[in-house]
């Protein structure tokens, strides 16, 4: 890997990492157990997200899925009121399928709810190793069902759904989406899919020309260890660039990272959903690195693809 092709920005974080690593303040995440990683990664976002904007409304839920219930969180943008019918965006949160949780996303939701003219709900799915796939994936379609079938009593339109998600979220997004479409009692108008995992187990050329821009390959196996047999890796809702049929699909939008493991099957996903016919827009961040969407303290572009989501979400709606 080549710090040259990295934003300034991007670059003071990676040497930040670096040096803190050099000197022992910081262990790599792949050195840690689960729990310790959990906690290192919420530090580690809530030193490099900026301080949560007020939004209108913000509501702890639980969702009912098959005897178990799914923490989620409600947002209502600053400048809606109570009364009127919004769409919903539905988030999913990125960390392998590992970490992560309604905290480490929490400033990112906000900004959603207030750039956007939609309610954001994110989901706390379960995660491995205590729940290995494909129970995320289950948690968070029955998720999603349950908010299509019932109004929660809030001031949403169950009939206007997006879905959005970061790395693993936006694998879980997808996968949702693919799932919506197998199962046509539900519409999912719109995906914005950040950085997606989209190809668990590949080798594209970008996981080894930027190995170690916050994401490695010695950590992308630590997650898959954690979340997935091997045998398991070629299953469509882990690798949602393998289902047969990408036709009919909603609109999406797809944000990659110039300097991410994950860039070069983000843009293969782009691509596979143009050849089957789906609008889709990919967009790549130039000299950007893995999780900048979390980073908006030190990374200018967080602003500009906080922007660039809501904008297309808002699009969709009109």
């Amino acid at each position: 890997m080549s710090d040259k092709e990295l934003h300034p920005d991007a670059l003071s974080i990676i040497n930040d990492v670096r040096e803190a690593e050099k000197s022992g303040e910081r262990i790599p995440m792949y050195k840690m157990n689960h729990i310790e990683a959990r906690d290192a990664y919420l530090q580690m976002r809530s030193s490099l997200s900026p301080p949560a904007p007020d939004v209108h409304r913000i509501l702890d839920i639980q969702i009912p899925v098959k005897g178990q219930n799914i923490n989620a969180r409600y947002y209502r943008g600053i400048n809606n009121n109570n009364e009127k019918l919004l769409p919903l965006t539905i988030f999913f949160h990125g960390g392998g399928w590992v970490i992560g949780d309604l905290d480490t996303h929490d400033v990112v939701c906000r900004q959603l709810a207030n750039a956007g003219n939609f309610d954001v709900i994110s989901i706390d799915y379960r995660m491995g190793p205590e729940y290995r796939f494909p129970t995320a994936i289950d948690d968070s379609i029955n998720s999603i069902n349950w908010i299509a079938n019932n109004s929660l009593d809030l001031p949403i339109n169950v009939n206007k759904i997006a879905v959005c998600g970061d790395s693993a979220g936006g694998n879980i997004a997808a996968v949702c989406c693919i799932n919506a479409k197998l199962n046509s009692t539900l519409r999912i108008s719109f995906q914005a899919l950040i950085y997606p995992s989209t190809h668990m187990g590949s080798d594209y050329p970008s996981k080894e020309k930027y190995d170690g821009f916050i994401l490695s390959k010695l950590l992308m196996n630590w997650f898959e260890k954690k979340y997935i047999d091997k045998d398991q890796l070629k299953d469509w809702r882990a690798s949602p660039m393998l289902f047969k049929d990408l036709t009919k699909l909603p609109p999406s939008l797809i944000v990659v990272a110039g300097c991410d493991p994950l860039k070069d099957e983000g843009i293969a996903y782009g691509e596979a959903l143009k050849k089957a016919g789906n609008s889709v827009e990919t967009i790549t961040f130039d000299g950007q690195i893995h999780g900048f969407l979390t980073m908006g303290a030190r990374i200018s572009d967080t602003a500009k693809l906080i922007s660039l989501i809501s904008n297309q979400i808002n699009n969709v709606f009109k």
